[in-house]
């Protein structure tokens, strides 16, 4: 039942804000390329449509969705800007080289290594797929390979502008809770996933077996009174998602979602479980390997 009600939040989104007048102008919205250079994507943005998908390795859905969208790009690469933009999180350039391979992919395959371009366009669940018309107007957000987004496409490759969007629901847009670390004493924050203990069991096992061990690390560490949170990632993620989280691994401490993605950003969170350390309100330890005991009573 839990399962389920998470694999519809693939396709479904929720609590998802978007704005028919984002635009993608800004300088700082930076992709890195496979051999490592930067790229803005203000170079492409406003000058022909753009069509923009965020997948990851690990995603189900994006790989199912791989032929769709090579086809996408043989037929309109000429007049539609494309990129295949890596998420970076659990993700490593090998993984994305093999499935470049396996489908023969010839767009160009980029990575959001500092997750502000999935931030801008308010990414929340791969596959994602952001369309813009020739004047950097997002005109189409989806996570399906259907009818609406080849319609779309087959529309920006004549004019290169759509008279309606097919944007997501944006009534649902929600604050983040502040984090507050204090000046004195230890503090650990936990930033983890909601779906990571089950859903990357096939794909990344080792991951999986990582993200059950943390929480049942970190709940025993919050026993010890440890001063413990944790902030879980936005991605295919509501609060019924947090709660049964809460109850499957009887967590004690406060579980808040990220919304907006602010924290991972600013922490340059790109791998779940990472717990960070605090003394005297600042950073002393970064932890991502919880297949031991971490013992936190003799923190200098």
């Amino acid at each position: 039942m839990m399962k389920s009600k998470y694999i519809m939040l693939l396709w479904v989104c929720l609590c998802f804000s978007s704005s028919q007048h984002l635009l993608a102008n800004e300088s700082d919205l930076v992709l890195k390329n496979q051999q490592g250079e930067l790229f803005e994507l203000s170079n492409i943005v406003g000058k022909k449509p753009v069509y923009l998908k965020f997948w990851a390795t690990w995603c189900k859905p994006c790989i199912e969705q791989m032929p769709h969208f090579q086809h996408a790009y043989k037929q309109y690469g000429d007049t539609i800007d494309t990129i295949a933009i890596n998420i970076d999180l659990n993700d490593d350039p090998r993984a994305v080289a093999a499935v470049k391979k396996q489908f023969n992919l010839t767009m160009p395959i980029m990575s959001d290594h500092t997750a502000k371009v999935a931030q801008h366009y308010q990414f929340i669940g791969t596959p994602f797929h952001v369309l813009l018309d020739k004047t950097g107007k997002v005109i189409f957000q989806g996570h399906e390979a259907d009818k609406a987004l080849d319609n779309t496409l087959r529309l920006l490759s004549h004019d290169g502008v759509v008279a309606k969007a097919h944007l997501l629901d944006e009534g649902n847009k929600q604050a983040a809770t502040a984090l507050v670390i204090p000046e004195y004493g230890l503090k650990a924050v936990l930033y983890t996933a909601t779906w990571c203990d089950w859903y990357l069991a096939d794909t990344r096992p080792k991951m999986a077996t990582n993200c059950a061990a943390a929480q049942k690390q970190i709940n025993i560490l919050t026993n010890q009174g440890i001063d413990i949170e944790a902030r879980v990632s936005q991605l295919w993620t509501d609060q019924a998602a947090v709660d049964e989280y809460i109850e499957k691994f009887k967590v004690i401490h406060p579980v808040y979602i990220d919304h907006g993605n602010d924290l991972f950003i600013d922490n340059e969170i790109n791998k779940v479980p990472a717990l960070l350390i605090y003394k005297d309100g600042k950073i002393t330890n970064r932890i991502t390997d919880f297949s031991s005991p971490v013992n936190l009573q003799n923190t200098p």
